[in-house]
């Protein structure tokens, strides 16, 4: 783990946060009376995430998609059959993201500990501003 917690040590970011989410009950009541379902905060990541673009262009003229991939410290489990209830939430000084996860790789060893673990995310909702 060493390896890469240098790497984390050299790419810090003080400014930057990332947060697992998870999707629950809040206290909230909607129109109806019954409670609303929203995404909690379950604890702090440390890791790195990257963007990605396809550069292809649609002949519509439709810009191509911008997929995430985020590399994290193996310090969280997620259920592999309920990954729909999870999110990450990306914040830096000037917008925040919610990003859902495609993909979970947990098995990344290096000499028989893990070592990472590699998400592959897409953009749900992006907010500008704080």
């Amino acid at each position: 783990m060493t390896r890469f917690k240098n790497i984390l040590k050299k790419t810090n970011r003080p400014d930057e946060k990332l947060i697992l989410l998870k999707k629950g009950l809040s206290l909230e009541k909607d129109d109806l009376g019954f409670a609303r379902e929203s995404y909690i905060p379950i604890q702090d990541l440390h890791g790195i995430i990257q963007a990605g673009q396809t550069l292809d262009i649609d002949f519509h003229g439709q810009e191509s998609q911008v997929h995430y991939v985020a590399y994290l410290m193996p310090e969280f489990n997620l259920e592999r059959e309920n990954l729909n209830d999870y999110r990450i939430k990306y914040e830096r000084p000037y917008e925040t993201m919610i990003l859902k996860i495609m993909s979970y790789n947990p098995n990344l060893f290096l000499r028989h500990k893990r070592h990472h673990v590699k998400i592959g995310l897409a953009l749900e909702k992006k907010y500008n501003g704080i």
